[in-house]
């Protein structure tokens, strides 16, 4: 969203967030056609330096990212075993092919970097297994009808024990669906009721794609017993395309990727692989109508005030109407704005707080500020210094 007015053009960004998911696997072979899960199709087992690269690209970013963690083959005990769907060998499950001195590495990698990457729950083997059969997905099947919810209750809190019995860092908020098959809309009955009784305060994931039983409260975001959902958009490249070269829509705040499209073959050459997709959104985010969100939760503020919020300029003065922001939960009260104007003035701010003003080497001002509480409308008054 953008307006103008004389030498004053001002904007409100869409947010740019990175969401990775299928991060977590051990073995990256598609083993679906042997009942197995798809994993990420990787032609190699992974290793730390596979973990370093999302650090690379976080702090090349200056962004916490998302990683849509799958953690059946972190089961150091073969609890899985106990956990009905969990996997194709039932209660023969076996995981010492996975359990090594990598587990207590990586688990240590990410303890020490949860400043940059940030767990979200994916799944424990991503799919479901009824009577010995691959099914898609683990929580819902193919046409977004929900699993049981005692089934869904045990995958999630086995997701819990595995995080706690790998040391890795707390309860995740943020869900991403595996295979994108997800429903909302019909309230306590929803799997966002159970999801809230786990800790997990928001769904990313693509509405078309979803079972909808009511239509969501915006076309791009929508919230449901205390979980707020956000459109992603379809992934820019295939989920098991490896070293991807940089492509992407912009037409949604999240930018979805899959493990493999960061990696190459060889570890060695991972980051030449994530520089590329960091120099592409660094690029996109110096512009007017971009910027890069420091957190989900930042994304999901900026999200929707990109998405519900009113701007007008007019003369010396740039009015925020936040009517249709204030019934989203979850809203955590600030707004960033970048402007092109006169480098001798300055902004206040009247019904709010400016909290933070940047200047980019291009000369764009980012103008971040905090409503008052219960206000409707925001007005900033461009002064002489």
């Amino acid at each position: 969203m953008q307006a103008a007015i004389n030498d004053l053009v001002v904007s409100l960004p869409m947010p740019i967030f990175v969401v990775v998911e299928d991060v977590g696997w051990w073995q990256g072979t598609d083993g679906s056609m042997n009942n197995q899960p798809f994993r990420n199709g990787f032609t190699r087992r992974h290793c730390l330096d596979d973990y370093r690269a999302l650090a690379r690209l976080a702090r090349r970013l200056k962004m916490r990212i998302a990683l849509g963690m799958v953690l059946g083959e972190w089961d150091r005990d073969n609890l899985l075993k106990d956990v009905a769907g969990a996997t194709w060998m039932g209660d023969s499950w076996d995981n010492r092919i996975n359990q090594g001195p990598w587990l207590d590495e990586a688990a240590g990698f990410l303890q020490d970097h949860q400043a940059w990457l940030e767990i979200a729950c994916h799944g424990l083997c991503h799919e479901f297994w009824r009577n010995g059969r691959m099914e898609r997905s683990e929580f819902h099947d193919q046409s977004g009808q929900m699993r049981p919810r005692e089934s869904i209750k045990r995958h999630l809190d086995a997701f819990a024990k595995l995080l706690t019995r790998n040391n890795l860092p707390g309860l995740p908020r943020l869900f991403l669906p595996p295979a994108l098959h997800h429903s909302f809309g019909n309230g306590r009955e929803s799997i966002q009721a159970i999801l809230h009784e786990h800790g997990i305060r928001s769904v990313v994931t693509v509405f078309s794609r979803a079972r909808r039983y009511s239509e969501p409260m915006h076309e791009k975001i929508t919230w449901e017993c205390g979980v707020g959902l956000l459109e992603r958009g379809l992934a820019p490249v295939s989920w098991h395309e490896a070293a991807a070269r940089p492509i992407w829509d912009f037409e949604n705040p999240i930018l979805p990727l899959h493990w493999s499209n960061l990696l190459h073959h060889d570890p060695g050459k991972n980051f030449a692989i994530v520089d590329a997709w960091a120099e592409m959104l660094e690029n996109k985010a110096n512009t007017m109508a971009y910027m890069l969100a420091e957190d989900f939760a930042s994304c999901w503020s900026q999200a929707a005030a990109y998405h519900l919020v009113k701007l007008v300029a007019s003369e010396q003065k740039i009015i925020i109407d936040l009517g249709e922001l204030q019934t989203v939960p979850g809203f955590n009260g600030s707004i960033s704005l970048k402007i092109q104007c006169p480098t001798d003035l300055h902004w206040q701010c009247l019904r709010g707080q400016i909290v933070s003003c940047k200047t980019a080497p291009s000369g764009i001002e980012t103008v971040r500020l905090r409503p008052l509480k219960g206000q409707q409308i925001v007005l900033l008054h461009l002064c002489g210094q």
